[in-house]
């Protein structure tokens, strides 16, 4: 099993690297291939603790761990592209911006990278960072716990260019940043919903029932987002009047996705609903094994869910219906990644404590039922 150290840089040869200088500008492989049951293609050990929720684009996938490192793995390669060390430990998850990739540590040191790994910019907050830190338009915007919302310049030394404090009460920003045009969108512990133009001012604020925490999604000037009082609503973007409203059995935790003219929830009472986007009728639900912990993820026409069970589950987009489920040989640290053809999940064992990366397939057709592992097709 190969090492998750920084040896692991240098073993890459020239050649391998040559094409991995930074992402691709196409995805690698048709997004629909992917069909269960699954077949394991490789594994690489990592040394450390993965924090937050692993990020995936163009064929690499990249990873902050507790001991503060923020890694790079070419995925078709199983190989590492690089390491960059933070100066303290770390607990969230990174965010791909438009040309970088921005991540924070434990004691609120920001990092800007390229994504070739080299530093860009640093910068030393006041105060608790409580929201993603997302890139827009050569500026990052972040929130904090005393309710502002800040915006650094990109190109000028991470200078600030505004700075927002929501009125009284001060409550902690927990969701977004949402980008909508020249918006900028946050949610609160409160349960306001902020939209600020790109100067900083205030444009529209909507008051939802329910603590905010899992960032709003946008498409075709609505906003679809839940709170943890078990709401889940459709906003117009633009003026963030209320379209309709839906109560649900379980709190909308994790981001919804979009496919066509259907939602899917992730809800706390381990549901997956399928909502309607035009009126918010539930068109179906579907049970899996355990909580749903993590973020889910399209994968093609499938959407990939992954519980606190070892249980990777499934589900087809247009249906609802569970497809297929994986039995992993331990707890999955994160959400799965969709990285085309290749299903990544990061799989502890209980005994050791490690934690490695899991590359996987779909079954190649006629493949002997030996082959299979614990997989369930359906």
């Amino acid at each position: 099993m190969t090492k998750l150290r920084l040896l692991g840089v240098f073993s890459i040869s020239g050649l391998a690297l040559a094409g991995f200088g930074g992402p691709a500008k196409r995805p690698l492989v048709d997004p629909s291939a992917v069909s269960f049951p699954l077949v394991e293609a490789g594994t690489l050990e990592i040394d450390g603790t993965v924090v937050g929720q692993p990020r995936a684009r163009d064929g690499i996938v990249y990873f902050a761990t507790r001991e503060g490192f923020l890694t790079a793995v070419v995925v078709p390669a199983r190989q590492i592209l690089w390491r960059f060390k933070a100066d303290h430990s770390i607990s969230a998850s990174p965010e791909l911006g438009e040309d970088h990739i921005l991540f924070r540590d434990n004691e609120n040191v920001i990092y800007v990278l390229d994504f070739k790994g080299s530093l860009v910019l640093k910068k030393q907050l006041g105060e608790d960072v409580t929201s993603a830190i997302r890139e827009n338009r050569g500026r990052m915007n972040f929130g904090t716990s005393s309710g502002k919302v800040i915006a650094l310049d990109l190109s000028v030394d991470g200078e600030q260019l505004w700075e927002f404090t929501a009125t009284a009460p001060a409550s902690a920003i927990t969701a977004g940043q949402v980008f909508s045009g020249d918006l900028v969108i946050l949610g609160a512990a409160d349960g306001r919903l902020l939209a600020l133009d790109h100067t900083g001012k205030p444009v529209w604020e909507f008051a939802a029932t329910g603590t905010i925490t899992a960032d709003p999604v946008e498409a075709d000037g609505r906003l679809y987002f839940g709170t943890e009082n078990r709401f889940f609503y459709c906003l117009n973007a633009a003026t963030g009047k209320k379209i309709w409203a839906r109560r649900l059995q379980g709190a909308p935790l994790h981001p919804a996705l979009i496919h066509g003219r259907r939602l899917a929830v992730p809800a706390s009472n381990s549901v997956v609903y399928f909502l309607s986007r035009q009126g918010g009728s539930i068109l179906s639900w579907e049970v899996v094994p355990s909580r749903i912990v993590h973020e889910i993820v399209i994968a093609g026409s499938l959407i990939l869910v992954s519980s606190a069970a070892p249980d990777l589950v499934a589900l087809d987009f247009s249906t609802g219906k569970r497809v297929g489920q994986h039995l992993a040989s331990g707890p999955l640290v994160a959400g799965a990644l969709w990285v085309s053809p290749v299903i990544v999940l990061v799989v502890g064992d209980e005994e050791s404590g490690r934690q490695r990366l899991v590359f996987f397939r779909s079954q190649p057709a006629g493949a002997s039922a030996a082959s299979k592992g614990r997989f369930h097709g359906f």
